[in-house]
Formats: structure tokens, C-alpha cells, sequence
């Protein structure tokens, strides 16, 4: 079977007709400024338009009388539509997220080069430029589901440290949670200065490198870190016996010479287990592997009073 030809973009138009030229200036190129303006302040830095009218109307069949300054506008209020729905999502760490990603502050609309194998219409960040793409057979199409991309491409730029996915989940649901899970442990070891060390970057790096089952982890990375310390080690040190035993709480005082806990996301763990509890360097260790992530979590600490 012979192999299909790759895509080849049309070149730009070299004049467009004077009734488009007309449509375009009185539709789109007459409120561009405003849209400018709206799209800069949602960013809080200057953020430009860069869309080429010739290249985009190459797509337009000769049979579509659509406004070329509406389908143009409509693509750029998707874009606006879309960053509103992720600033809602994902605030001040979004917005820094999107322009750290969006190094240009720019935005332009291309024919996807998958050709044939397109989406209707996706995004993705080239050069520091943010791209709306369309399918070459489908220009105009599906204007308002860009909401369903424009993460995907901001999140597709290499960068070091948290995704804006897992900065949102450790902020909605970790952070609030935290302060009061760790006074409960420190309670019931009766180490008032006690610290939980989630680890976020390193685990999230493990993460990342590792083959994790659930593939939507990230947005639940929060909530599953909270867990091993909240439904598993807390939950085993009340089934173990620590509160008001002074016996015990003096057995761990004596090896827990940091007063931190942490959780560890290592290649492997000792017989493959789901997690596993050791004291290195007066610092008690909940480790775990990609694989078993977020796995059995209320066993996490099982044991821990054999290791006194």
C-alpha cells in the first residue's frame, strides 16, 4: 500500500478580493486592538495578534461565503474564551504558567501540518508563539472548543519543576488539608515541632520518568500525597498505638532525631511492595515506586513499631 503524501500547506494568497479585504477591515482589523487589550490585561503583559489573513483564507472553499473577518474574529474570541476558562481554573500560577510557556505573547492561527490526520482544531506553543490550528479541510470549524486544547499546549513546553495541573491540585487539595493532618501526628507522637516533607518536585520528577498506571495522576497529585500521610501513616499510628503510650513515643523520638517524615517516590521499592517505611539519617522515609502510586495507601506505616 502506497504512503499517503505529508501535508503540504497552500501558500498565502497574494491579494485578497477586495470585498474580503473590505469584510476583514470593517469585522475583524477594526476591533483587533480591543482584543489586544483584553487579551493583556487577563495576562498582565502586552500581548499581540499576529494572525496572517492570506494564509488562513487560502482554506476558505470557493463555495463559502462566511465573513473572513468573522471566522478570524471567532478564532481569536475562542482563544479568549479558552484562557478565561484556564485562569478560572488555575489563577495567578496559570497565568505565569501560560506566559513562561507563551514566550512571545503572541498568538496566530496556522493549518495544522498533520494534514488529513488533524483535529478539527487543536493548539499547540511553537517558537514562544501560541497557535491556534485548524484542519485544512475544516477552516472555521469548532471556534469554541479550543478551551479543550490550549492547556495540552501550555503544558507540552518543556520546563523544569510542577506541571500547572499539579500546582492546582496541591493547592485545592493538599494545602488546606495539610496544617491539621500534621498536628494530628505530631499529637500522636508527641512531637509538637514535627514536619511532613511532601517532596512535590522530586516525586513529581520520579513521576514523570516512571510508568504510572493512572494516567491522569497529576491532577489528583495533591490529594494523593495528602493521603499518604492523612489515610495511611496517620490512620496506622492510631491502629499501632502511639497516642498516650510514652514507651512508644519515646522509641521513635529516639531514632526520629530530624522530626521529619517524607515521602519518596524511588525507582523501586524492597520486593516490590506497594510502599515501604525505613528511618535514614533520623528521617522517617514513606517510599513508594511510579507503579504502585497512590496504591494501599491506608497500610502505609504498617509495622513501623517493629523498626523501634
Amino acid at each position: 500500500m502506497a504512503r499517503a503524501a505529508p501535508f503540504t500547506p497552500l501558500a498565502p494568497l497574494e491579494k485578497l478580493p477586495l470585498a474580503v479585504r473590505k469584510d476583514l477591515r470593517d469585522n475583524y482589523e477594526s476591533e483587533k486592538a480591543a482584543l489586544e487589550a483584553k487579551i493583556s490585561e487577563m495576562l498582565g503583559t502586552p500581548f499581540k495578534i499576529n494572525i496572517n489573513p492570506n494564509e488562513v483564507w487560502a482554506y476558505n472553499p470557493a463555495d463559502n461565503n462566511t465573513s473572513a473577518g468573522g471566522l478570524i474574529k471567532r478564532y481569536v474570541e475562542g482563544f479568549i474564551s479558552a484562557l478565561e476558562y484556564f485562569l478560572d481554573k488555575h489563577g495567578e500560577e496559570g497565568k505565569t504558567h501560560f506566559n513562561e510557556a507563551v514566550t512571545k505573547s503572541e498568538l496566530t492561527v496556522n493549518a495544522n501540518e498533520l494534514g488529513d490526520k488533524a483535529e478539527t482544531i487543536s493548539a499547540d506553543v511553537k517558537d514562544g508563539v501560541f497557535r491556534i490550528l485548524f484542519h485544512h479541510k475544516k477552516l472555521g470549524d469548532n471556534q469554541r472548543y479550543l478551551r479543550d486544547y490550549l492547556l495540552k499546549a501550555v503544558e507540552e513546553v518543556p520546563r523544569a519543576g510542577l506541571s500547572i495541573v499539579a500546582k492546582t491540585s496541591i493547592e485545592n487539595s493538599y494545602n488546606s488539608e495539610i496544617d491539621d493532618v500534621t498536628s494530628a501526628i505530631a499529637d500522636i507522637l508527641n512531637i509538637p515541632d514535627l514536619v511532613l516533607e511532601p517532596n512535590f518536585e522530586e516525586n513529581f520528577a520520579a513521576l514523570r520518568e516512571g510508568e504510572v498506571d493512572d494516567k491522569g495522576w497529576e491532577s489528583t497529585f495533591g490529594n494523593a500525597t495528602l493521603q499518604y500521610f492523612s489515610s495511611g501513616l496517620l490512620n496506622q499510628l492510631e491502629k499501632q498505638g502511639f497516642k498516650g503510650d510514652d514507651m512508644l513515643q519515646e522509641g521513635i523520638a529516639e531514632i526520629l532525631t530530624s522530626k521529619k517524615i517524607k515521602l519518596r517516590v524511588a525507582k523501586a521499592t524492597k520486593n516490590n511492595s506497594y510502599h515501604e517505611v525505613f528511618f535514614e539519617d533520623g528521617v522517617l522515609i514513606i517510599q513508594t515506586m511510579p507503579k504502585h502510586w497512590w496504591f494501599n495507601v491506608r497500610d502505609v506505616g504498617n509495622g513501623l513499631v517493629n523498626l523501634l
